[in-house]
């Protein structure tokens, strides 16, 4: 079976954060494929709504699953570690969060899930640990280094590095 190489983003700003990283990337290397690198954890504020900081790190997974399989499994472990689903459509608090950044150079754009993520390129809080863990990462739409989207967004100086 071909493998796919897919970046994901994890976020967490309730309860333990560093255990909900890792209870969450353990999650994923049974159920989606091989954890093959894992970011540092980058401590952010919270941002488009009240609440506490963030633990947000990337990690990059070997699979041989398919997208569609990869979707249900991530809604899965959200749910089995505690997360509800949104009433409204605006931010809030979340046990975890979990988003397929890229997945090799495959590009979805339907209802139910468009990749790559649509606001990446926006967040240093996901280009910072996207590039900590490639650094010759290319965007599958426009071919630029994602290493350009960094220098072109504000930076949040609020962002904190930590170790794992």
């Amino acid at each position: 079976m071909k493998k796919s190489t897919i970046y994901f983003s994890l976020g967490t700003n309730v309860g333990n954060r560093k255990f909900n990283l890792i209870n969450c990337i353990s999650r994923i290397n049974k159920n989606i494929g091989n954890v093959e690198r894992i970011s540092s954890i980058y401590k952010n504020p919270a941002i488009g709504f009240d609440g506490d900081f963030f633990f947000n790190c990337c990690i990059e997974v070997s699979s041989s699953l398919e997208v569609k399989d990869v979707l249900s499994h991530i809604l899965n472990i959200e749910k089995e570690m505690g997360r509800t689903k949104r009433l409204t459509n605006k931010y809030e608090s979340r046990i975890i969060d979990i988003d397929i950044i890229l997945f090799g150079n495959t590009i979805v754009n339907n209802t139910k899930l468009v990749i790559p993520h649509p606001r990446y390129s926006l967040r240093d809080f996901v280009i910072i640990p996207l590039l900590e863990i490639n650094n010759k990462l290319k965007d599958p739409q426009s071919g630029q280094l994602i290493s350009v989207f960094l220098d072109k967004i504000k930076k949040n100086k609020l962002i904190e590095r930590l170790d794992f």
